[in-house]
């Protein structure tokens, strides 16, 4: 051990510039600067930086809270694993910051912080350490249950996160689907290497790598592999079949290469997601550098060789002037001559190799002092720690590959002899060596790839060994400090674990949250299985690895959801209704009018005069052949072979499972011509599902199924007056003799021929639902609009039409159903045909009808009319338990007060029964359950 004398040094929360003179490899451009602020005051930084290199620069330590005990964090890996640099920018929250780019403008700040980062007042949760032990939430937070309010709002305290506004627009994400012969995770020596080798064989190569810049530790080393690095960045430059990511990472692997990779700093997009179906996959992450486990591990100021190195060689930060260094490789003594060239005093080197230990690192807001293992201290703002590494074998796990421990390197490594055929490794994760070694390796295993990605005949390429070379096993000294940094989890809370019985590490892992933060174990994994084997008095490899799942780093909701494929759909009146101020609803692909102004109108006037509603995006399906009749009687629940020539019915289907799956009308135009509606967000999935039945289980019957439904517009006609104002436009009979309701017929409407008219009611008026040739659909509305101005004729959009449903009692398939409500729950009851031979969804029907401890749809109205429950209010039993709950509600212009649908036991369905509704700010209101037709029971309006 070298111990050189104490001398003053600056405090360690001075502003300072730490920011050293240019530097061969540095990574910024300083002819330019970034502006910036960091919690409200104004930083400047240079293109190239990171948030937290500059602010590094700026002299700044502490840069987050941690999770639990709201301890000061700084800087531990200067990389996208940091575990104490999340931070939030402008409305995006948890943003990497060691490893985010500066760009102009950014408004960083501390995470989960009050009032301030340097005073927190949560930080007096360490005072309660002791009280929030391992399993601290599984052993408190189960009962009373009536406490759970409490509960939860203790609970919320806990969340350590940033903040998304509710208006924040994340703005565009991007999917692509590609199909590499080789892609090749990771871009450091051995990444480039193997891509290199496996073009030049022939293949196409995708060269994803996770930081911004290809190189790996090349980046940061010596004068000697700047120059190997400058070599292989020419030769990937020169082959065209590589397509270079950076900023990347390959975030899984499935079954045959199909393997998701994030796509980041893109122009325009904020993330893609590609989905790449790959001939081989070549894995060559390189190693993680593992932390240190002792007390006052997590002191800002505490920070890894790799972090030391890449602070001074990329960004030119001087990390600390008085340092303390505990080594046991190479990369520890190569950090100790960059820290010299830094011009930072090198108090003490601590050799591990030698049996030398720290003991602890002392202070508040950052390192103050070191102590040793003989017991001497010394003062110190720095402590760098090189004490192993991690190989990350997450990828290989995920192909079939199964890490063993190999107390010689003390680390987990892959085991080649389990990776499939199209997987294969290269680099540090195989073994080690210097640059040379690690790219002859790379190059035969790129080869190699390129040979079984392109099925190439001949001789597979001899790959050479990769040495391994001896290494201490030193995970903690044993005197406490943090195993999981991301989730405050203590070397004290793993042996509390192993000592309430928790001897696997998969159940450590999920009692005490260990390696289950944002760095998913990269940095925890191997020292929490080291901590657990010795308290349960195991070996590491006995103990074992957890599981490495998909995805490998985090993936966005916005990017699994990529970009919008499907076409955003119109229909042929659109232009006039945003020209008469329709306010827009996105209805599953289509625009739509919500209303044009005034819905309780819009219901007004089709209840005393005429209405128009635009109902094109109805689902149409045109139905032809002799077995028709048979497909109908499989796919609806009643009964169809006796349907008449220019007559309507109205259908429900249900799945295997009884449950509704769709609703609608279908009429016969002819002897072997019918035409199926379905809901609008229904129509693909019938078309599918009508298909599925005739291509796999019926492929004798003679049906032809075509989805029309953009082949017309349509227009629902409804109201007293409908008929008079529909006379005016067609030569048709409209009269209730010749034209009853349930009825289609055919003819020219506004001069247009081949329109279908279909008697029908949905809104409970008298109405003719109109389908024209889409080309002509703005024609017609036009025409009628005109026909019916002094008529009153009102234009009505879909919240009047849910009004006027609602009133006549008629269900909605998705919103007065769900996903298990079954077909008696429904109120079809009478549709449902049990003495049929056959339907789909019959045997589960019967059961249910057998049981009879269903659920019904009924009427709901409340005692005081002027509250409307809100959709999804709960109903409650006599004893307080849920009973039910509101599916539909609205105030009812043509009654004056609420009214409503419900789902609700049996126990209570009887019209008559008050039922206790509980709203969603807690308040209680009574109900009583009616029928479910609230306006004209006997249905005389629309028979008329």
């Amino acid at each position: 051990m070298s111990i050189l004398p104490t001398t003053r040094r600056r405090g360690a929360d001075d502003a300072t510039d730490r920011r050293l003179p240019p530097r061969e490899g540095e990574v910024i451009d300083r002819r330019r600067t970034v502006g910036f602020t960091w919690n409200g005051t104004r930083y400047t930084g240079h293109p190239g930086d990171t948030i937290v290199s500059a602010l590094a620069a700026a002299g700044e330590r502490v840069f987050s809270r941690s999770y639990k005990y709201h301890r000061p964090r700084g800087l531990l890996t200067a990389s996208y694993l940091d575990p104490g640099t999340m931070v939030q920018v402008g409305d995006e929250p948890n943003v990497r910051g060691a490893h985010r780019l500066l760009t102009p403008g950014l408004e960083v700040s501390s995470q989960n912080t009050w009032p301030s980062l340097r005073f927190d007042v949560k930080a007096v949760n360490g005072l309660a350490g002791r009280f929030l032990a391992t399993g601290f939430y599984y052993k408190t937070f189960i009962r009373p249950e009536r406490l759970w309010p409490a509960y939860e709002k203790v609970l919320r305290t806990f969340v350590h996160a940033g903040e998304v506004p509710p208006d924040t627009d994340r703005g565009y994400y991007d999917k692509r689907h590609a199909h590499p012969d080789v892609v090749v995770a990771g871009g450091g020596p051995a990444g480039m290497a193997a891509a290199v080798a496996a073009a030049r064989a022939g293949a196409s190569v995708m060269l994803v790598e996770e930081e911004h810049q290809l190189g790996g530790h090349l980046r940061w080393g010596g004068p000697g592999d700047r120059a190997a690095l400058h070599d292989l960045r020419a030769q990937v430059a020169a082959q065209p079949g590589i397509e270079v990511l950076t900023d990347s990472v390959v975030a899984a692997r499935y079954d045959d290469n199909w393997i998701p990779i994030v796509q980041r700093s893109l122009s325009g997009v904020d993330e893609r997601l590609i989905k790449a179906r790959a001939g081989a996959l070549v894995v060559a992450p390189g190693l993680i550098e593992r932390p240190y486990v002792f007390a006052g591990n997590d002191l800002p100021g505490v920070v890894l060789s790799t972090a030391v190195r890449r602070l001074v060689n990329l960004w030119a930060v001087q990390p600390g002037q008085r340092a303390v260094v505990l080594t046991a490789n190479p990369e520890g003594d190569a950090a100790i001559a960059d820290l010299e060239d830094a011009r930072v005093e090198v108090a003490a080197v601590v050799d591990a190799r030698r049996g030398e230990t720290i003991t602890a690192a002392h202070g508040r807001q950052g390192v103050r002092a070191v102590e040793l293992g003989d017991g001497s201290r010394i003062e110190a703002d720095l402590l760098v720690t090189a004490v192993g590494w991690t190989a990350p074998t997450s990828l290989l796990n995920q192909s079939g590959d199964n890490p063993v421990y190999d107390p010689r390197t003390a680390r987990f490594r892959p085991d080649p002899a389990r990776m499939p055929e199209n997987v294969l490794a290269a680099g540090g994760i195989v073994g080690e060596g210097d640059v040379v070694q690690v790219v002859e390796h790379a190059d035969a295993v790129g080869r190699e790839a390129a040979r079984r990605a392109l099925r190439t005949a001949g001789t597979a390429v001899t790959v050479p060994d990769l040495a391994v070379a001896d290494h201490p096993e030193i995970f903690s000294n044993g005197t406490g400090g943090f195993v999981d940094l991301s989730e405050d989890v203590s070397a004290k809370d793993i042996v509390t674990a192993a000592a309430e019985g928790y001897d696997s590490v998969e159940l450590v892992k999920r009692y005490t949250t260990a390696t289950m933060g944002p760095g998913q174990g990269k940095l925890e994994t191997v020292n929490t299985v080291a901590i657990l084997a010795e308290a349960t008095g195991s070996t590491i490899a006995a103990t074992g690895t957890t599981t490495w799942r998909p995805m490998y780093a985090p993936v966005t909701l916005g990017a699994l959801a990529g970009r919008p494929r499907e076409p955003v759909r119109y229909s042929p009146m659109h232009p006039w209704h945003e020209r008469h101020g329709a306010v827009p609803l996105v209805a599953g692909q289509w625009i739509r009018p919500d209303h044009y102004g005034d819905p309780a109108a819009e219901v007004t006037a089709v209840r005393t005069t005429v209405g128009l509603i635009d109902v094109t995006p109805i689902g149409k399906l045109d139905l032809r052949g002799p077995d028709v009749p048979k497909l109908l009687e499989l796919l609806y629940v009643n009964k169809w072979q006796k349907l008449g020539v220019g007559r309507v019915r109205y259908g429900v289907m249900c799945a295997e499972d009884g449950v509704v799956l769709d609703d609608g009308v279908t009429g016969r135009l002819g002897e072997q011509h019918y035409l199926m509606s379905t809901t609008s967000s229904g129509a693909a999935a019938v078309w599918e599902w009508a298909e599925r039945w005739l291509q796999t289980a019926r492929p004798q019957w003679q049906v032809h199924v075509t989805p029309v439904t953009t082949a017309y517009a349509s227009v629902n006609v409804a109201g007293p007056r409908s008929r008079e104002l529909l006379r005016r436009l067609t030569d048709l009979d409209l009269g209730a003799e010749s034209f009853g309701y349930m009825s289609v017929r055919t003819g020219t409407v506004a001069g247009v021929a081949d329109c279908v008219l279909w008697r029908i009611g949905f809104t409970g008026e008298l109405s003719f639902e109109v389908h024209v040739p889409a080309a002509y659909g703005l024609h017609v509305w036009e025409q009628l609009m005109a026909a019916g101005e002094d008529l009153g004729v009102r234009p009505f959009g879909v919240e009047a039409q849910r009004i006027l449903r609602l009133e006549k009692g008629h269900a909605i398939v998705g919103q007065d159903t769900d996903g298990l409500t079954q077909g008696f729950s429904a109120g079809v009851d009478e549709l449902i045909k049990l003495d049929k031979p056959d339907f789909v969804g019959k045997p589960e029907l019967v059961w249910q009808h057998g049981r009879d401890t269903h659920p019904r749809l009924v009427g709901l109205r409340t005692l005081d009319g002027t509250i409307v429950p809100p959709e999804a209010s709960q109903i409650l039993d006599r004893a307080g338990g849920i009973a039910g709950r509101v599916t539909s509600s609205r105030m009812s212009p043509t009654l004056g007060r609420s009214i409503g649908l419900a789902q609700l036991d049996r126990e209570l369905a009887a019209v008559g029964t008050r039922v206790t509704v509980r709203l969603p700010d807690g308040r209680d209101v009574v109900a009583e359950v009616t029928g479910r037709v609230h306006v004209d029971p006997e249905g005389e309006r629309q028979r008329v």
